[in-house]
């Protein structure tokens, strides 16, 4: 009678431990290498791409005034979606690689190209291209230790999203070549900064509070 409690006592509190908490993990030291609801290292680093894949952040709209001359760039209503006036950025990714240890995740990805409208008041109305645009993704992961050769991903740092090359061309008068020169660098920053906070919820909800496991395997 005393062996069928203590095994009673130990199915309920194995089944109190689930891997939906970092503060659970304990329990799988004594069971088995890797939770069944368990991701693999590729399959982890696959819910990364899928999660950022299609993803649209915004470049907001811009107007000022030079020389005289006032200006109104990517002004596009509900450009964005969602009842937000600017230019989109469609996001893609590409295969990303981690080290699961120290919680760094990256890869490469590209940006559709982006037709920017500019009007003016004075010199006409024209469109910046920005074509052939990489990007670079950068991650940072909590990761706890889970068992003997997993881990569990407890947090994200906020993402960090680079625009790594870019082509630019227009149709613009020859007189707004200084507006654009100083606003294509202000709207690059604008683009991955906008992108970093649009990609992070879906991060958070697809990868976190993941078991990867086996770590050894490929």
């Amino acid at each position: 009678m005393l062996n069928t409690i203590r095994f009673a006592g130990l199915a309920a509190f194995a089944v109190a431990a689930s891997p939906s908490s970092a503060g659970d993990l304990l329990i799988h030291d004594g069971f088995e290498t890797c939770w069944v609801s368990a991701k693999t290292k590729p399959q982890f680093l696959e819910s990364v791409r899928t999660s950022i894949e299609g993803t649209t952040a915004c470049i907001p709209p811009r107007s000022g005034s030079q020389s005289g001359v006032g200006y109104t760039i990517c002004q596009t209503v509900n450009g964005c979606g969602g009842g937000m006036d600017g230019c989109a950025v469609t996001m893609h990714a590409g295969t990303f690689s981690g080290n699961f240890v120290s919680g760094e995740v990256s890869g490469p990805g590209s940006a559709n190209n982006i037709a920017i409208p500019v009007t003016t008041t004075a010199l006409g109305n024209c469109t910046i291209n920005l074509t052939a645009i990489t990007l670079g993704y950068l991650l940072d992961y909590l990761m706890q230790a889970d068992g003997v050769d997993g881990v569990y991903s407890d947090d994200l740092m906020p993402p960090v999203v680079t625009i790594t090359n870019y082509a630019t061309s227009n149709n613009c008068n020859p007189l707004l070549a200084g507006i654009i020169a100083g606003y294509v660098p202000q709207a690059i920053a604008a683009a991955e900064a906008n992108a970093a906070t649009t990609i992070e919820p879906g991060l958070r909800a697809d990868t976190l509070a993941q078991s990867v496991c086996p770590l050894s395997a490929p």
